[in-house]
This record gives structure tokens, C-alpha cells and sequence, in this order.
């Protein structure tokens, strides 16, 4: 009797991209979750296992071809630890640990859950980019604490296998019209980098996690920045826009581009239907620095420019960029990036980015018999010279994340970056 047939699924060419940009980070997103007490190991561990039958592409590892690639499915998936429960007495230390671990999507199981019990248990769950965004992995957390909740009640408990088939942007894209797509692409603008975040020579190691609560809660910024005819995006934008401005060398008067990212599911009429997979882009956005202007001034800049380039269908011509380009193949696609990668290495210049995942609902992480008290999102290990923050909330707190390399980094200017954002954005309250 022949073996059964192992699944298949093509790998969508933003999945080629972030196994590309590799040499930028480490292709790995980290989501923590902080509990007022135990959640039950083997529930989530079975939770977890089932989770995967229900979602093919988490079995699977990447393959890569000459013109396609594939998500091929492991033969030792049943046989691997996914679900680690790790008594510690150090917390921050172990837990860190654990987070600095890459994953290979070529090699290593595409998701990783550690359970750290001490007085309390927190869960971290790891997603590799390749696979997802942070908008796949906000559903994937929810699929799998419905799961555990429900397996409480009956042991029986499985999850509907997600017939979501198009894991590729093409579901997006094709929600336009052939002319306004193109459109996209021709307007697409180039910018200059003219930026360095001043990253020290040397191999990067001493893999580092910060953050930073804001001491403002979501209702008092978003009334602050309303009075100024702001959002609370345009004032954490603010904030990093005056950190950058301050803390590195930034030529004033000179307009400096910024990214900022989009998912691109705000353009599906059904979000929460799309596969788990890649489905994000970029925006940009150019200020200039203006010495002595206050927070106030810079908000309405800011304000103004994304304004702009959220009123213009903002993602969709980066996506056209890449849908023209896989027409190369995978392995053309792959090496044209990395060359532009290395070449961003040599002049060591990028555009400095802010990453916000958005508020993460509290029923989406619902354990039940333990309650969620924090959450945070933590993006890919940054490479120079990338450099990139992550913003989110969760229940009205907001907070940032850098994930970083500090053998690479001038004494800690990181974390004064992010000690500035903090008093930029809590000074508008």
C-alpha cells in the first residue's frame, strides 16, 4: 500500500519575499501573552496539534524552485515538540531566550509555543514571516484559543480545515480594475534613500527584546490627537518621525521618506476570510526636519502626508511591483532582492519604518480559564541597516517593540529612541 499523498501548496511570491529579504532580519514575528494564572499545557499542546490539520501550510516546509516554490508538507510534523512548557524563575531571561531562536522556514516547524510558568504562565507564540503576517497570526491566535476553550467542554473538539485556497495578494488585486491596478504601478514613486541608522561594523549577535508601555491610554490620545485633527496613528507616527529626527543624523530641510505598513486585507469585503498568509505592504511617506518645531507641528505634517497617501489606494502599487516582477520566477525574484538587499548593506542607508499591528481584541486571545492581561507583538530580528518599530495596543494600553542586535548598536541608542517616542507621543496629552 502506497504512503498517502502529502500536501502541496504554492508559495505566494510575498512569501518569496520575506524568505528574500532574509539578509534584512530573521524572517521571525513573536507574539507574548502575559496570564493572571496557568493555562492547561496538554489542552493547548492537543489545541495546537489540531490547529495544524486545520491549517495545511503549518505542516509544511518551504521549497524553493526555479520559477515556483512550494509549501511541501514534513513527514515528522507529528514526531516535533510545537508546545514547550518551561518552568523559570527568570523570566525576562528565559522567555528572551526562547523569543531569539530563528525560525528556517526551509527547516524548522513554521510555529513554536512556549508556555513559561512561574507565578503566572506566559505564552509566546512564534510564526515565521515567511509563512504569515501579523494579520495571518492575529487569526491564527484566535483559531487556536477557540480551540482550547472549546476542547474544556468536549474533548472531541476540532477545527472546520480552512478553505481558504488563494493564499496570494491576487485576492486583493483583483478586486480592482485592470486599469486602476496599472495605474498603481506607474505612480508607484521611487524614493531616495537618504537615512542611516549608525549601526556599528561587526556580525550581528546578543539578540535583544525591548519595550515600552505608554503611561497615555488609547481614549486620551485619541481625543488629543482628535482636537488637533489628528488620529492616533498620525501620533505615533509623530513621535517616531521626532525620535529619528533627534536622536540620529538627519539633514534638516531635507525630506526624508519613511515607510509605514498596510495590510493589505483593509481592501477584502470579508477581512477575517482571508487565508492565514502574506498579505501586507507599504506606504510612504516624506517629512522634512525643521529645527525647533514643536510636536504640534509636526503632528499636522505628519497628519497631512498620510493623509495623502492613505487617500490613494495605499499598498496596492508596491503589490503591482511584486506581481510584475514574480513574473521572472522565484529564483530571479529571490536573487534580484538580495542584490538590492546587499547593495542597501554597502551604502548602508534604508528608510526608517513604524510597524503598527493594530489593537488585539481580548476575545481573540480568550483562554478562558486564564485571563490575558497583556499582549505584544515583537517584529523579525532587524539586520543593519534596517531599522523598524512596532506599535500596538491592547485593552486601551499602547505600547512599542524593537527586536534588535545589540553587538551591532552605539551604546544604547535604541532604547533612547524608543524613550523618545514615549515623551514625544505622551506630551500631546
Amino acid at each position: 500500500m502506497s504512503p498517502p499523498r502529502r500536501q502541496k501548496l504554492l508559495a505566494s511570491v510575498q512569501d518569496w519575499f520575506f524568505l528574500a529579504i532574509s539578509l534584512g532580519h530573521d524572517r521571525t514575528i513573536r507574539l507574548t501573552l502575559e496570564l493572571d494564572g496557568a493555562v492547561d499545557h496538554p489542552r493547548l499542546a492537543r489545541a495546537l496539534h489540531l490547529l495544524l490539520e486545520a491549517e495545511p501550510v503549518l505542516r509544511c516546509r518551504f521549497t524553493p524552485g526555479l520559477f515556483r516554490a512550494y509549501w511541501r508538507e514534513r513527514e515528522d510534523i507529528d514526531r516535533l515538540e510545537l508546545c514547550r512548557l518551561i518552568p523559570t524563575v527568570d523570566l525576562r531571561r528565559d522567555l528572551h531566550e526562547f523569543m531569539a531562536g530563528p525560525i528556517d522556514p526551509c527547516r524548522d516547524p513554521l510555529i513554536q509555543v512556549g508556555v513559561f510558568r512561574s507565578a503566572t504562565d506566559t505564552v509566546c507564540i512564534k510564526i515565521c514571516h515567511v509563512a504569515m503576517d501579523g494579520g495571518g497570526f492575529k487569526q491564527l491566535v484566535h483559531r487556536l484559543t477557540t480551540l482550547y476553550r472549546a476542547l474544556a467542554i468536549d474533548p472531541s473538539s476540532v477545527l472546520p480545515p480552512d478553505l481558504a485556497s488563494d493564499r496570494s495578494q491576487g485576492q486583493v488585486l483583483r478586486g480592482f480594475p485592470l486599469r486602476e491596478r496599472l495605474r498603481a504601478f506607474f505612480t508607484q514613486p521611487f524614493h531616495r534613500k537618504a537615512w542611516s541608522f549608525p549601526y556599528l561594523a561587526g556580525p550581528p549577535g546578543d539578540v535583544t527584546f525591548s519595550e515600552r508601555t505608554l503611561g497615555v491610554k488609547v481614549p486620551a490620545l485619541r481625543e488629543a490627537a482628535k482636537a488637533r485633527g489628528a488620529t492616533i496613528t498620525d501620533a505615533l507616527m509623530a513621535g517616531f518621525v521626532r525620535a529619528v529626527f533627534e536622536t540620529t543624523a538627519t539633514p534638516a530641510g531635507v525630506p526624508l521618506p519613511f515607510t509605514v505598513a498596510m495590510d493589505l486585507r483593509r481592501y477584502l469585503p470579508a477581512p477575517e476570510a482571508a487565508a492565514l498568509c502574506n498579505l501586507s505592504s507599504l506606504a510612504w511617506i516624506e517629512l522634512v526636519k525643521r529645527p525647533g518645531a514643536s510636536i504640534d507641528e509636526t503632528l499636522a505634517d505628519v497628519h497631512r502626508t498620510l493623509a495623502a497617501a492613505m487617500s490613494d489606494k495605499p499598498g496596492i502599487g508596491l503589490a503591482m511591483v511584486m506581481e510584475l516582477a514574480a513574473v521572472l520566477g522565484h529564483a530571479a525574484f529571490v536573487a534580484g532582492n538580495r542584490i538590492r538587499i546587499r547593495l542597501a548593506r554597502r551604502q548602508g542607508r534604508e528608510f526608517p519604518s513604524l510597524s503598527n499591528v493594530g489593537v488585539m481584541d481580548p476575545r481573540g486571545v480568550d483562554f478562558g480559564d486564564a485571563r490575558v492581561t497583556m499582549t505584544r507583538f515583537y517584529g523579525s530580528v532587524i539586520y543593519p541597516p534596517t531599522f523598524y518599530i512596532v506599535s500596538g495596543s491592547f485593552q486601551n494600553v499602547l505600547y512599542l517593540t524593537v527586536s534588535y542586535p545589540r553587538s551591532v548598536v552605539p551604546g544604547d541608542l535604541v532604547e533612547r529612541v524608543l524613550d523618545r517616542v514615549v515623551r514625544e507621543v505622551e506630551s500631546l496629552c
